[in-house]
Formats: structure tokens, sequence, C-alpha cells
């Protein structure tokens, strides 16, 4: 039986899928579930000419918007029954959830299979892949089925 959940989301399907899959088993075993959105401050384009600092400010201020957005929106997506907590942290989301998994001492991690696809995974590396690889707790990754998935079962 778990206890404390804890379930990373980002705007992808997966993600979404995952946050209902983690609300559902905290609902069915009264357990508590923290929501976890990382996000990276890190400029993608490495380094280039000097960047004016209010540029520098206004990326920094919209990734932070858009991660107070999927904040709200992964908390509206909890039902009232759940106790939730959701968390907005300036990190790499594998790096993230590893740490608040052992600092929050939860006995469950819930992770879509990916957020950026099948060549951004490749690329620049998957936080499913390294969460389960590197957690000391249970980790759940939840797919979503495809469409060829679906027409299968039909």
């Amino acid at each position: 039986m778990f206890t404390s959940i804890l379930v990373g989301v980002d705007r992808s399907q997966h993600a979404q899928v995952a946050l209902n899959q983690a609300a559902d088993i905290a609902r069915t075993q009264k357990a508590s579930l923290t929501v976890l959105v990382a996000y990276s401050t890190l400029m993608p384009w490495g380094p280039v000419a000097p960047i004016p600092q209010s540029s520098v400010d206004d990326f920094v201020a919209a990734v932070r918007r858009d991660a107070q957005a999927v904040a709200e929106e992964a908390r509206a997506a909890i039902p009232s029954e759940v106790k939730a907590d959701v968390l907005v942290i300036d990190a790499s989301p594998a790096e993230a959830i590893l740490e608040q998994a052992e600092v929050g001492k939860h006995d469950l991690i819930v992770v879509g299979s990916r957020g950026r696809g099948d060549a951004g995974s490749f690329l620049l590396g998957s936080a499913s892949h390294a969460v389960l690889h590197h957690s000391r707790v249970p980790v759940l990754i939840v797919h979503v089925p495809s469409v060829e998935s679906a027409d299968r079962t039909a």
C-alpha cells in the first residue's frame, strides 16, 4: 500500500495520463499526492554574443510563468477528495523528481513515458528513464496508448 505518491508533470499527454493515474491511486489508497513541475531557466542556445540582461530576465520570467501555469492546470485536474501539494522547482526534471522523492519520503513515483517525443528523448535523455534507473522507490511509468494499440483491442 502506498501512502505518499510523487508525480512529475509537464504539458505532455503522457504527463496528463500519469497525473490521472497517480490521482486515482492516491484516491483509492487514501495516499497523499505531490505533483512536481520542474523547469529550467538555463538558456537553451548556449554561449552567444552578450545578451541584454532585460532579455535574460524576460526569458526567465516567461519560463517561470509557464511552469506556474502547468502547476495550476495540474491542481485543477486533481479530484477534490485527494490531498495534494503542487511544487514548482527550477531544476532538471529527473533531478527534481529524485531529490523530492527522497526529501518527501515518497513511496511511489509516477511519470509519463516521455514529454519530448522520441527524437528529443534520444538527443536530450529521458527523465522517466533516469528516474527509473536511479530511484530508490518503485516507479510507475505511464504510457499513452497509441492509435494502433487501441485499434487492436477494439
